[in-house]
């Protein structure tokens, strides 16, 4: 089997399928996007072997707080992002490790109900700035890969810099170890 991953911008549009993050379509619907003169026959001839199915993509640009009371967000669920940094994944593992840690913590003697919003308030103070920077940036990427950038547009000549210069060094050479400190 070969996967293809074909992306079309589709902004101020809603997801026309409600509950579900995927959709099978046509053959001829995925083709619609590939009809213009500037399209090589070669590609579309290797299109003709997919099986086409439509996935959404999510962004949740803020939350608030990833705890409330005794209930605390990770992953998805406190920071859908695009997935154009390839990065959201692991954010939910930091998310988890550093929440374990503060559990970890927690689990040794006893603790009041207060030990344990001083817990979460920290894992909060620590995740959700890094989180949410992945996020926006993630959402950045997303303008110039589909050309919707007004300093850019489609001139790739101004966007591959962008994508190149250190831009993930803060993600890579994170110190996670003084997070979980």
């Amino acid at each position: 089997e070969f996967n293809f991953l074909l992306c079309k911008a589709t902004p101020n549009t809603q997801w026309p399928y409600p509950g579900r993050v995927t959709q099978k379509i046509s053959h001829e619907e995925m083709m619609a996007d590939f009809d213009g003169e500037d399209i090589d026959d070669r590609f579309r001839r290797l299109l003709t072997k997919a099986n086409p199915v439509k996935w959404g993509f999510f962004h949740h640009w803020r939350t608030a707080s990833y705890y409330k009371g005794r209930i605390c967000l990770l992953g998805d669920s406190a920071h859908a992002s695009l997935p154009f940094q390839a990065a959201g994944a692991a954010q939910g593992v930091e998310d988890a490790l550093v929440l374990s840690n503060v559990l970890e913590e927690l689990a040794k003697g006893s603790h009041t109900a207060d030990d344990v919003q001083a817990g979460l308030k920290a894992y909060d103070a620590i995740r959700r700035p890094r989180a949410q920077k992945q996020l926006e940036l993630a959402h950045e990427v997303s303008t110039w890969i589909y050309f919707q950038d007004e300093e850019s547009g489609e001139d790739m000549e101004k966007i591959l810099p962008k994508l190149q210069k250190d831009r993930f060094d803060w993600l890579w050479f994170h110190d996670l170890q003084g997070d979980v400190d």
